[in-house]
């Protein structure tokens, strides 16, 4: 049976391996953020990578995420980091204020400290940042919640206070005087409102995006519908095989890879 000292001896080197696993961990998380790596993969963001890929709580991604973003900002943090003489929890406290100019006055105080006493030593030097929040509470019952829940996917929006702005404009908002049609059809870029709702019907609501491994994003938030042959080279915007909904990353994403080869096959048409 092992003895007492050994094994809080143990337990000590152990912490110390976690906690220099967790810095090499943020390392690759750097690299993985620098390089996208999560777009071409199927996700809406690095977030989302932490959580559906590398399985970790939102609690967790949160925390790793700004503290892998904050040690780039601020080298000072990662020597902290990998001697574990600062958390995770703290790094993410410290990671809206803390920048190259404050980092030698703040960090050897934040050094082996408890949260609440980071909390305190933050709010000493940034008072504005306690400024009070109003809040607007009302109760939801069954239908408020399926409206909300309609009403998320039809304006692609997750973020509550966003969701309610959006709302509450469309029926502030006058409508704007109506232009005559034009007889003539058009060939244009923008997509008929009815066939757009079509559209983020029959994909779900959901981002269409299929990384080459298979994953499909996930994002229902921030859609756009998108043409598959490119409007630029006579997509149709009216016909619903040539359209299909996006998140906005993925919509960037796949205009970068479209138009360099379509340039280049542009060229080599002209060039015969």
């Amino acid at each position: 049976m092992i003895q007492d000292e050994q094994l809080l001896s143990d337990c000590k080197k152990q912490v110390l391996e976690e906690k220099s696993a967790t810095a090499k961990v943020l390392e690759y998380l750097i690299e993985i953020d620098n390089r996208k790596l999560w777009i071409k993969e199927g996700y809406a963001s690095m977030y989302d990578f932490c959580i559906r890929c590398l399985g970790y709580s939102e609690g967790e991604a949160n925390r790793r995420i700004q503290a892998a973003r904050l040690s780039q900002r601020v080298e000072a943090v990662k020597p902290l980091l990998e001697k574990g003489e600062i958390s995770l929890t703290n790094l993410t406290l410290l990671s809206p204020v803390l920048t190259l100019d404050n980092a030698k006055e703040l960090l050897p105080k934040i050094i082996g400290q408890p949260s609440r006493k980071v909390e305190a030593i933050l709010q000493e030097h940034f008072p504005e940042r306690a400024a009070k929040k109003e809040f607007f509470e009302v109760e939801i019952d069954e239908e408020l919640k399926d409206l909300l829940i309609e009403a998320r996917k039809r304006a692609s929006e997750k973020d509550n206070s966003l969701l309610l702005k959006k709302v509450l404009k469309a029926f502030v908002k006058p409508k704007p005087t109506t232009r005559p049609r034009s007889s003539h059809a058009k060939h244009t870029r923008r997509v008929p409102a009815p066939t757009a709702r079509e559209v983020k019907l029959k994909a779900g609501y959901q981002c269409e995006y299929v990384s080459p491994s298979g994953n499909r994003c996930s994002q229902t938030a921030h859609l756009e519908v998108d043409h598959v042959r490119p409007y630029a080279f006579g997509g149709s915007s009216k016909e619903i095989e040539n359209l299909r909904v996006l998140c906005k990353v993925h919509n960037l994403y796949m205009a970068r890879l479209y138009f360099p080869k379509a340039r280049r096959f542009e060229t080599a048409k002209k060039g015969n």
